[in-house]
């Protein structure tokens, strides 16, 4: 099967394509992110037949100036290559992140730009059109039909939600049509927010460096591309006050003091030996004081701006087969970004999507068939991730006895050569593969998670 087609802007193919179940077909994806993005690149590369309407409620200028970056590892880099250009183009602007790393950091405002840039460039509005400052308003499973918030009504052949964590799609479907996908929805007890700086005087362009301070749980420096840094901090529930920032924590002269004094080295709490160990706290401390230079903007930006959640989100299917409707990225599966995946599951999932519409032609499957295996193998591996992000509640640091529960665990897997960061890291193994590893340091972990967790409430 040939996934390495492009298409010109004319929308003719420069070579032979792969029939899919969806040729000549009308797709809606509500959700301009990078997983909807990449659907509609990795589709049309194999099948530029397909007509493809991608419908994005925000607008560029409306993007958080304050957006923090996604660190494109070894599993998000492979899925990006499947489309020829995309991930050089997709990391055009971007840093490299220190600390041992060395991988590409890119602002999702970026990463959303480079790739939306990449469609344009290859794919006309007859092929591929990008609708900005659009969202779709309800939805008819029956007939087939959206209408947006505009008042358009879009006929559609496949309905992909790909509209985040709150996504609308999958609330049509759960509570306007009362189909169960066995939703499991929480937050865990953490806030946080990201801020951006301009360029430091004081601090290395690739740095990776934490800040810990007694008003938060912790932060981290990060660089941003082409100059500054990003700075993401996070505080626990019993340190949230109700303006959105930690308890005493309410201006802007506040965060800054916080911010410098976090950044101290003889400020600095002993770091968790566990989290070093097994690689979860790259990158040294520095013994020279630092000091940030700020955009007074972005800062006052960000002291009034709200805090957010990790969610902790899992359904027992992604698809509705009888409305041709599936679920892609956030708004089927989320989880804490700790171990930089987030993006990496969805793109994985998404792939596995693409993969079985192809299949299915070959084998004179149906949409329906396409779209039932493609949940039954997504939710498996994303299932499987998800229960991976806990690991954090066992690795929190200091010695207590989560630590003391979880270390020997850890230990005993690296000791065999199959250390948890070590096999993120590996293309070639199923997310499903290392929860397995890692299923008795995972259960204990899922027991501190279930006594901190939150049910979700919607604020809508």
């Amino acid at each position: 099967m040939a996934m390495t087609t492009t298409v010109s802007k004319s929308g003719t193919s420069s070579s032979s394509t792969a029939a899919s179940i969806l040729s000549n077909k009308k797709v809606v994806v509500v959700g301009g992110g990078p997983v909807g993005l990449y659907f509609a690149a990795l589709l049309l590369q194999s099948d530029p037949s397909v007509k493809i309407e991608i419908l994005e409620k925000e607008t560029k200028s409306s993007s958080s100036k304050n957006a923090f970056g996604l660190g494109v590892g070894p599993r998000m880099k492979h899925r990006l290559q499947d489309v020829p250009g995309l991930y050089e183009k997709a990391i055009s602007v971007s840093s490299t992140v220190g600390g041992g790393l060395n991988i590409p950091l890119v602002s999702r405002f970026d990463l959303v730009e480079n790739m939306r840039n990449f469609l344009l460039e290859h794919y006309n509005d007859s092929c591929c059109r990008v609708t900005l400052g659009e969202g779709c308003a309800s939805a008819n499973f029956d007939t087939k039909t959206i209408t947006t918030d505009k008042g358009r009504e879009i006929q559609y052949d496949l309905l992909l939600g790909a509209d985040g964590v709150n996504s609308q799609i999958r609330r049509f479907l759960t509570t306007d049509n009362n189909n169960n996908m066995g939703e499991q929805h929480y937050t865990e007890n953490v806030y946080w927010k990201a801020l951006q700086l301009p360029k430091q005087t004081t601090i290395e362009k690739e740095s990776f460096l934490p800040i810990q301070h007694p008003s938060i749980t912790g932060g981290r420096v990060l660089p941003k591309a082409p100059e500054g840094h990003f700075v993401l901090l996070y505080w626990k529930g019993e340190q949230h006050d109700r303006d959105n920032n930690p308890i005493g924590i309410q201006t802007v002269d506040d965060w800054k003091r916080i911010l410098k004094e976090g950044m101290q080295e003889k400020k600095k709490k002993k770091a968790s030996f566990v989290r070093k160990f097994i690689g979860l706290d790259k990158g040294k401390d520095s013994s020279t004081d630092k000091e940030f230079v700020y955009d007074e903007e972005l800062l006052k930006d960000f002291v009034e701006s709200r805090s957010k959640h990790s969610h902790h989100l899992q359904l027992e299917r992604y698809d509705y087969p009888e409305g041709s409707v599936a679920l892609i990225g956030d708004s089927a599966h989320s989880f804490n970004s700790a171990l930089g995946q987030g993006c990496a599951t969805a793109l994985e999932c998404t792939h596995m999507l693409v993969e079985k519409c192809l299949l299915s032609s070959e084998n004179n499957n149906t949409l329906e068939d396409a779209l039932s295996k493609y949940s039954e193998l997504a939710t498996k591996e994303s299932h499987a991730m998800t229960d991976i992000s806990l690991v954090t509640y066992g690795i929190k640091g200091g010695f207590n006895l989560m630590t003391f529960k979880a270390m020997p665990l850890v230990l005993f897997n690296m000791l065999r050569g199959k250390s948890l960061i070590k096999r993120m890291m590996d293309i070639t193994v199923p997310y499903s593969t290392i929860a397995k590893e890692n299923r008795r340091l995972l259960k204990i972990c899922r027991k501190q998670f279930e006594k901190e967790r939150k049910p979700f409430v919607s604020k809508d």
